[in-house]
């Protein structure tokens, strides 16, 4: 093995042991890679408490130990320039597992998905043109659809039922 790849496979060893909690690579001081991977979860967690700040209102204090574990479960997809992109997944594991509060957080993933749209490399671009969305919002699970028009404007009604 040339010392090129050598040093390629100590380095992917010291983002899984930051990134993902896993092994430290040999010759680094285990202290300090678990403090620099603490404190990137740390940016990590304030960046999506910027972005989504109506979703971590709504969970108040449970916000900064559910983020912590959903976030080692689910490392940074690319290099997710956009902590909304972080948030959106966040928010949609809530949804897909019931545990999104009902109300404005889910009024805000709505205009999210109005507003951006992730990319494969799990960074976020600008939706453009007429964009429909058909929710299921609030406690009585009321219908509301949500249009982004040409320009960017948002647009959002509750449907009778």
């Amino acid at each position: 093995m040339s010392e090129r790849e050598a040093l390629a496979r100590v380095q992917a060893e010291l983002v899984r042991a930051l990134g993902l909690g896993g092994p430290v690579p040999e010759g680094f001081d285990a202290e300090r890679v678990r403090a620099a991977a603490d404190a990137l979860l740390s940016k990590r967690r304030r960046g999506v408490r910027r972005a989504w700040p109506l979703l971590s209102e709504a969970l108040g204090e449970d916000f900064s130990p559910d983020f912590d574990a959903w976030a080692r479960a689910h490392p940074l997809k690319g290099v997710e320039p956009h902590a909304g992109a972080d948030g959106y997944r966040y928010a949609n594991a809530l949804r897909a597992s019931g545990r999104l509060p009902v109300g404005r957080a889910e009024e805000e993933l709505l205009r999210f998905e109005l507003r951006w749209r992730l990319t494969p490399e799990g960074g976020v671009v600008a939706r453009r043109g007429w964009v429909p969305r058909l929710w299921r919002v609030g406690k009585a699970r009321r219908w509301v659809l949500g249009m982004r028009l040409p320009g960017g404007r948002l647009v959002c009604w509750r449907l009778p039922g």
